[in-house]
């Protein structure tokens, strides 16, 4: 509350200029109050990303003006988590300013129900369980697990100052730190080696800070631009280790890591020239970027189950010296050859270099936990080796063309070509191209109506190196040459968009558009086969704004993924299936393929009306119904007897949503200076998907059970909020 009020106050600090001639001020001023109240078991989801608890808040929206100098500043929220402040101002022909404060809350979830721990210190750095007992720590109630909020808080303060002097000279200096704290959820950390050996819940304490400065200088004209920047930002974070107390490993102490402090340095270019032949404009922007840091390495870790004893990792640096550069580059050309026809050509350019410390862990290979396996040569029997990271670089190229001619002045038609080079350093695949094609038409014929139709089709083809994986089929690394990464795979997309606007009366306005798209993954053996989205929407309004207006708005959308995948229930292929690691194999019950089929439909509608029913009193409505509702289909592979290879059931409920939302509020003018809004809101949030059915904190039992906290467990909530605002215009 303090910052705020210390905010207001700065807001105010041109005002005092407001005594000088020719100096004018208006605006308006704020102050609401609201309560609220709900039903839920977990209230986080109602206040996400928004403050609605019982208590005033402030809002100004402010502009003045004078002979010399002027400033606007708008404010919301004042007092609350979700506060927003900017206020920018100047001296005409000499200097500019800019200064901008943004609160935002992310509540993730709340204790009992959304946020509860086995550990007896959430928010610490160091978390120990209240019991070393595996059966007491089943006991999941509140207590003996600990209650406690989910949630992070960010602020956000950033300002600027330009400074010309009535030349075509300028300097622009800038200056920003973001800060989040709190406790935030670390996905499902494993405490174990394996998947079978349980996995935790952590509440990691955030302690974040980025600060950051800015200065860039330059010359600007009617026929150009030209300007050069440097930036630095340095990133700090209190809590870079997480150690908590594992079960897993007779309750030693284990380490989680967590983002390191590094230093973030950008030197950057720009530059514009206009009015060249063919009424051409050339522009161009080149940039250099690195970021740095250095991270102690862990020299032990706990790696054997049962026991609290820690194994030594043997790194070949006893620092990482992280380093990473960027290094990008575009150029446009844009000119008109011809009275009807406008060209663009572009090309950007962007190479990442990763220069940091390679780190290998030198353990014997006898070590299990600690090393890793690569394929055998001379057998299907995986090899072990010291574990290493892989310093991930890459460069793009992206040359493009682009055109639209005008027919007519109401006829237009574009298309454009984009093509995109990328080559990688990594295991699965080194070179990727797409190429991208479009046309579009657009038509503004009638006064009354406009419409544009969009065609586009991208081909992605990528260079593979995993298509001879593995010595043979009982290799486990032979799966490779049928799996293909997401971003990498061979793709056709076909994508559709069509959109028009049509106002046949003078108070009557109907709007529409439509998107279509398609990907096929057409050579893929397993994985994402092939997806598609269609969506449609549509809104229509009525009525004079002085008197009456009533807006109804529309939208469904289609998605389905087609998927195939296999399943191997063994380390090794079995004499039963000695070709396990190949989907093309005749199935059995240890290894088969199986099919996945997901199918998600998403509506909305909203009404929006505005009445006024007398020159001092108006009446606002808003009603929003949303629904989302996914189910997901599988098919596994039928054995030579006729059974299924494995007893697959369909889900029926996945990713289920209802939201309804009504909010009605008068306006009551009692002054021409003056109004007062009466408002009440209404809404209720349904969620429904399998994973969360018999939601149990805990899963297994000894040293391999699981821990949840219960965080998006329970989202669903029903809410009535009630506000007054007063507000004073001058």
């Amino acid at each position: 509350m303090k910052s705020a009020l210390c905010l207001l106050l700065l807001a105010f600090a041109p005002v005092p200029g407001a005594a000088a001639d020719g100096f004018s001020l208006s605006g308006s001023v704020a102050v609401e109050r609201i309560g609220a109240a709900e039903d839920s078991r977990d209230a986080a989801k109602l206040v996400e990303y928004r403050d609605l608890s019982d208590g005033i808040a402030g809002a100004f929206d402010l502009g003045g003006r004078g002979d010399r100098f002027y400033f606007d500043a708008f404010a919301e929220n004042l007092g609350r988590d979700d506060m927003f402040l900017d206020l920018s101002g100047g001296v005409y022909g000499r200097m500019k300013f800019r200064l901008r404060a943004d609160w935002l809350t992310h509540n993730f979830g709340f204790g009992p129900e959304g946020a509860r721990t086995p550990y007896e210190n959430p928010g610490t750095a160091r978390l120990t369980l209240f019991s070393t007992a595996p059966a007491e720590l089943l006991d999941s109630g509140v207590p003996p697990w600990s209650s406690f909020k989910f949630m992070t808080e960010r602020r956000n303060l950033e300002g600027s100052v330009e400074l010309n002097g009535r030349s075509p000279w300028y300097v622009l200096l800038g200056g920003r730190n973001v800060s989040q704290s709190g406790i935030n959820k670390v996905d499902a950390a494993a405490l174990g080696t394996s998947p079978g050996n349980g996995f935790v819940d952590l509440p990691y304490p955030v302690d974040y800070s980025t600060s950051s400065g800015s200065l860039e200088a330059g010359y600007q004209t009617r026929r150009g631009h030209v300007s050069a920047s440097f930036l630095r930002s340095d990133f700090g974070n209190d809590n870079m280790l997480l150690d908590f107390q594992n079960p897993f490993f007779g309750f030693g102490i284990d380490t989680a890591t967590f983002a390191p402090d590094n230093v973030y340095n950008r030197v950057s270019a720009s530059g514009m020239l206009r009015e060249l032949p063919w009424n051409a404009t050339l522009s161009g922007r080149v940039t250099y970027d690195r970021v740095t840091d250095r991270v102690p390495m862990l020299d032990e870790v706990l790696n054997t189950s049962g026991s609290p004893e820690y194994t030594a990792t043997a790194p070949s640096s006893d620092a990482f010296r992280g380093k990473v550069e960027n290094a990008t580059a575009q150029a446009s050309y844009r000119f008109a050859p011809l009275g009807r026809l406008d060209v663009r050509a572009y090309y950007n350019y962007y190479r990442r270099l990763n220069g940091s410390t390679h780190v290998a862990f030198l353990v014997p290979l006898e070590t299990r936990g600690l090393v890793c396996s690569e394929e055998g040569t001379e057998s299907a029997e995986s090899v072990a080796v010291h574990c290493s990271g892989t310093r991930y670089s890459y460069t793009k190229q992206n040359p493009g063309l682009e055109a639209e001619y005008r027919f007519n002045r109401d006829n237009r038609v574009s298309a454009g070509f984009d093509w995109l080079d990328t080559n990688r350093n990594r295991f699965d695949a080194e070179e990727t191209g797409e190429k991208k094609l479009f046309v579009q038409w657009s038509n503004t014929s009638l006064d009354s109506a406009s419409a544009r139709v969009k065609y586009q089709y991208l081909r992605r083809r990528s260079r593979f190196l995993i298509e001879n994986a593995g010595f043979d089929a009982g290799s486990v690394y032979y799966l490779e040459r049928f799996n293909r990464s997401f971003d990498v795979a061979n793709l056709d997309q076909h994508l559709l968009e069509a959109d028009a606007d049509w106002s046949p009366l003078p108070l009557l306005d109907f709007g529409f558009e439509a998107y279509y798209k398609r990907n096929d993954y057409g050579d893929l053996v397993l994985g994402r086969l092939a997806d598609s989205r269609r969506e449609f929407y549509g809104s229509i309004s009525y009525g004079d704004p002085e008197k009456y207006r009533l807006t109804l708005f529309g939208d469904v959308e289609f998605i389905r993924y087609d998927s195939y995948h296999r399943t191997i229930n063994a380390g090794a292929c079995p004499a039963t299936s000695p070709d396990c690691f190949d989907p093309r194999a005749e199935p059995t019950a240890t290894a088969f393929n199986w099919s996945g089929r997901l199918k998600d439909t998403n509506w909305a509608v909203e009404l929006a009306a505005d009445w006024p029913l007398s020159p001092r009193l108006a009446f606002k409505l808003s009603a929003i119904v949303q629904e989302s509702s996914g189910n997901v289909d599988f098919q596994a592979q039928t054995l030579e007897d006729g059974t299924p290879a494995a007893p697959l059931f369909p889900i029926g409920a996945y990713d289920d949503i209802k939201r309804r939302s009504i909010h009605p509020r008068a306006v009551y003018a009692f002054a021409p200076e003056a109004e007062l809004t009466l408002g009440y809101a209404f809404e209720k949030f349904d969620y429904d998907d399998a994973q969360f059915d018999g939601y149990s904190y805990t899963i297994g039992s000894g040293t391999t059970a699981s821990y949840l906290s219960g965080i998006y467990a329970f989202p669903g909530y029903r809410a009535h909020v009630a506000f007054a605002t007063m507000r004073v215009r001058f």
